[in-house]
């Protein structure tokens, strides 16, 4: 066990959830145990998560550190078969072989993505285990912590297209693409052992970029809604990846439903986009991050001892598009991320 402190613990207290000052002075280690990699050594491995631990394009291991960190949080009180089941319909149906959706064809939203938002929750949840005081009641039991990492999985389900959607491109759905998987997922839960918690699969909508949570939402409810919104946002920021993914794959995504690639869009130009995307965290991402929810992004540090390792690849993508702004020099951004949709989990 390490020791380290901390300035925050983010509490939700009835409807108001709120950061307040408070010291911890132990933290479990990563659950691999592993010392987080330097700046450098992760910068040099675009596949791997912030932490330089999980390769993000290999599905079986995220699927085991997923469990990693659910087992020692519940052992026995959370369902590791329906985690593994979640885990490969979510490949199948990236891939085109789930019945009655079609394979993805979306570029920026892929499996990568997916997987990556499914872990960081994850992480997620294991700092705010570790951030509560010793021998307080954890209101996020084994169900809802499982209902969580596969709400954050499949939080994208909806931008893939059914099986009557043949001739539409995936990108246009994305005005409702939340909606649909809001209805996706009700669907999926009612058919696993997480059935009587299938209502929350609402919590999605957390992740539309201008959704608000309602009042009536229970504090338990907000505070995994948070959770999963806010793991969505730091897997796509902190992606190495990032900024050509903005200018390669999320500039076409835009085109798709007007935001980008005409004169009178938003976005006339990739350039465009790159240079409002500083203002955009700014203005936007960081305000949700911070208040909407609630700065639970925090509960990382709890989870890495004391680091956050995606707000450090945040600032990190932030800091080396302004260097690229100023220069004007756009082929600074050299890499070439392509899509990923996985290969099949055989055992």
């Amino acid at each position: 066990m390490k020791t380290c402190g901390y300035p925050l613990q983010v509490i939700f207290s009835g409807s108001s959830p709120q950061l307040i000052d408070k010291q911890v002075t132990l933290c479990r280690p990563l659950e691999s145990e592993i010392v987080p990699m330097d700046i450098g050594s992760i910068d040099a491995s675009h596949e791997l998560d912030p932490t330089g631990e999980v390769d993000l394009e290999d599905p079986r291991a995220i699927e085991q550190a997923i469990h990693a960190i659910l087992s020692r949080l519940y052992g026995k009180d959370y369902d590791s078969a329906l985690l593994s089941q979640g885990l490969n319909d979510l490949v199948r149906a990236f891939r085109g072989d789930y019945p009655g959706l079609l394979r993805c064809d979306t570029l920026y939203h892929d499996l990568r993505h997916a997987l990556e938002t499914g872990l960081t929750m994850t992480r997620i949840l294991d700092g705010h285990v570790q951030s509560l005081p010793p021998g307080s009641k954890d209101p996020i039991d084994a169900h809802h912590a499982l209902l969580g990492v596969l709400l954050a999985l499949f939080h994208d389900i909806g931008l893939l297209r059914r099986d009557t959607e043949a001739a539409i491109w995936g990108p246009t759905l994305t005005p409702i693409h939340e909606e649909r998987g809001v209805d996706f997922m009700t669907r999926y839960l009612a058919g696993t052992a997480l059935a009587p918690l299938a209502e929350l699969a609402k919590l999605i909508m957390s992740t539309k970029l201008l959704f608000k949570m309602p009042e009536t939402w229970s504090t338990l409810d907000q505070k995994l809604a948070s959770m999963v919104a806010s793991a969505d946002l730091l897997g796509q920021l902190a992606d190495r990846y990032y900024l050509e993914k903005c200018r390669d794959f999320l500039f076409v995504e835009f085109s798709a439903f007007g935001l980008a690639g005409t004169p009178d869009s938003p976005y006339p130009d990739r350039e465009t986009l790159l240079a409002k995307t500083p203002g955009f965290f700014e203005g936007i991402i960081r305000e949700r991050l911070e208040q909407e929810f609630h700065g639970v992004y925090r509960l990382l540090e709890f989870h890495c001892c004391g680091r956050n390792p995606w707000e450090e690849a945040i600032w990190r993508n932030l800091k080396y598009l302004g260097e690229v702004l100023s220069s004007r020099d756009f082929a600074r951004l050299r890499r070439r991320p392509k899509p990923f949709i996985g290969e099949t989990m055989a055992n």
